[in-house]
């Protein structure tokens, strides 16, 4: 600002500088002009006065007094008194000896007098005295009206002018006006810059995006104006920009809550966001993502080839891509170009939906359709065996037919058990089964389980153990969880050799409850522990079907316990038992 306030009282005394120096030349002009002709018309007056007072001086061809007179006339005056007769001779001169000069009778004003004007004037250098000098000469005339003379006064031109006293005044006037205007110019620009400058500051913190800097100076007229101008624009700017930043910031909050990888690309092909979907798909963190190349991010050959061409054609793309690095996994593609700010760039928003989940579950429904076939096939095969069996013939042995009631009784009681397993595992997956809430005691629900499958115990002379580490009372459907412990204890029972040991083991934390059930039996392949809440899946096929089990069991007991918003876990080892562990909320 005080490069502003700098230039302003240049520019301002320059103009006036300029204005003075050109008021005093006018003013010289003018007062000069007016000087010489206000001295030119006195020494014509005193010309024609000289010549009045010699006009009756002469008798016939002889002067008398003439000497005398204009003697007496120059003690009086300080211009030079030249008398010349009409022959142009010297007759009378008060500063140059006559015999000295020259003949007069070819100078301007002597020519001008002589050709009848009332007075002559000229100006030129003088060639007696050196000086530049102004003439006026008038005729002087006798009785009859003829000219027998001329008198002329001379004045050196510089006494025409301007008096130096009057040129130092003037130039002395123009000095202080100078000085005045510099010191009021100079207070001029600092209130007008006073309030330009604490303008400029606010402008500034603007533009340094501190969009809280007001104008709080006092201006005057239309720089007050401004200065509410600039804060009308801060305040636009500050409500922009906060209304910017929560936009941002809900813009943000709901990326970096979103199911599917949003990674956003620039001209440069570089990522200039990732939220916390993409960051987990590609297992790298935003920090080593942000400002690499897509290429060396994206492990993909596939991905990499859609953005490739998303860049070349300017299109969008679709399109399932197979990751297998870091791990693998199904997804869904999108690309999507967006035009750039510069004309011509463009930015592409990648769009990653992991459907890894959707296809697993896709491939156990097809599954579970394929062996929920399987299994409804044998039963209804048998059934519709030996019912053509007993109408072949066979109902007339009452033996046989006997022996082949029992058998699709047997059969139709399994077809029953899984018809109804198949339903309630459905109504589990919608949590369309309702929960009677009401206080157990855990220990009674372990003991009333142990009493459903006593006998298929004694038959293997098995033995059944509660470690009752706690004693623990839960909020739960009693039914529910007595369907939990059967399903878990009769898999114990089943897959455990004569003479097996099986404990169910009751504890409690600050907040949850664990039930242990363990047996060593014959255990379960380390490859299929992932697998054993699979809907018909059997590690033993042959004893699992033996036993009447319908494959779903395991699968029950995962949705019921998700249904009382707790957590089942197995661990086993091959040939030395298996430990299911169900943990539920207090």
């Amino acid at each position: 600002m005080k490069q502003l306030q700098l230039r302003m009282l240049a520019t301002f005394l320059l103009i006036f500088a300029l204005f003075s120096v050109a008021f005093g030349i006018f003013l010289e002009t003018v007062l000069g002009n007016y000087t010489r002709n206000l001295q030119s018309e006195l020494l014509v007056e005193q010309t024609q006065i000289v010549g009045t007072l010699l006009q009756n001086s002469t008798e016939g061809s002889e002067w008398v007094f003439v000497e005398e007179e204009l003697d007496k006339i120059d003690a009086f005056t300080e211009d030079r008194i030249t008398l010349v007769d009409t022959d142009g001779v010297v007759l009378y001169d008060s500063q140059i000896t006559t015999v000295n000069l020259e003949n007069h009778l070819r100078r301007e004003e002597i020519q001008e007098v002589l050709s009848g004007e009332a007075y002559g004037t000229g100006q030129r250098k003088s060639e007696s005295t050196k000086q530049e000098l102004y003439y006026v000469a008038v005729p002087i005339y006798d009785e009859a009206g003829t000219i027998v003379a001329i008198i002329r006064l001379s004045r050196p031109l510089s006494a025409l002018t301007v008096s130096k006293r009057i040129e130092q005044s003037l130039y002395v006037f123009i000095l202080l006006a100078l000085v005045v205007a510099f010191i009021l110019t100079y207070a001029l620009t600092k209130r007008i810059g006073r309030p330009i400058d604490a303008v400029m500051d606010v402008a500034k913190n603007l533009s340094d995006h501190q969009y809280d800097a007001r104008y709080k100076g006092k201006g005057f007229g239309d720089f007050q104006k401004l200065g509410e101008t600039i804060n009308e624009l801060a305040e636009s700017l500050d409500n922009q920009m906060n209304e910017i930043k929560q936009n941002d910031e809900r813009l943000t909050g709901l990326i970096n809550h979103l199911v599917i990888g949003v990674m956003l690309l620039d001209e440069n092909k570089e990522i200039t966001m990732v939220n916390a979907a993409m960051q987990e798909i590609l297992s790298e963190s935003e920090e080593s993502l942000v400002g690499q190349s897509y290429v060396e991010a994206v492990s993909s050959y596939g991905l990499s080839h859609m953005i490739e061409r998303a860049y070349n054609y300017r299109e969008p793309q679709n399109d399932e891509i197979y990751f297998y690095y870091p791990k693998d996994r199904v997804v869904d593609a999108n690309i999507v170009p967006i035009t750039s700010r510069k004309p011509g760039e463009m930015n592409l928003i990648v769009l990653l939906y992991d459907i890894s989940e959707i296809r697993r579950l896709e491939k156990v429904r097809t599954d579970f359709v394929a062996n929920a076939s399987h299994e409804l096939r044998t039963p209804v095969t048998a059934l519709k065996g030996f019912a053509e069996t007993l109408l072949d013939g066979a109902m007339e042995d009452p033996v046989i037919l006997k022996q082949f009631l029992e058998i699709i009784l047997a059969e139709s009681t399994r077809l029953n058990l899984l018809v109804n397993d198949i339903l309630e595992l459905s109504k589990l997956e919608q949590r369309q089964v309702p929960l009677a809430l009401q206080e157990v005691n855990i220990s009674e629900a372990v003991l009333a389980t142990f009493q459903l499958v006593d006998q298929k115990v004694k038959e293997k002379n098995m033995t059944l153990e509660l470690v009752e580490k706690d004693f623990v009372t839960l909020q739960t459907d009693p039914n529910r969880l007595k369907q939990i412990l059967a399903n878990l204890i009769n898999n114990a029972v089943v897959y455990t050799q004569a003479g097996g040991h099986i404990t169910v083991t009751v504890e409690k934390t600050a907040e949850q409850v664990r039930l242990h059930v363990a047996d060593n039996g014959i255990g379960i392949p380390e490859a299929d522990l992932g697998r054993v809440f699979e809907r018909f899946y059997r590690v033993d096929r042959a004893r699992s079907r033996n036993s009447g089990g319908t494959g779903l069991g395991l699968s029950i007991v995962k949705y019921l316990v998700e249904n009382m918003n707790g957590t089942v876990t197995v661990a086993s080892k091959q040939g030395k038992g298996t430990t299911f562990t169900v943990t539920l909320p207090l």
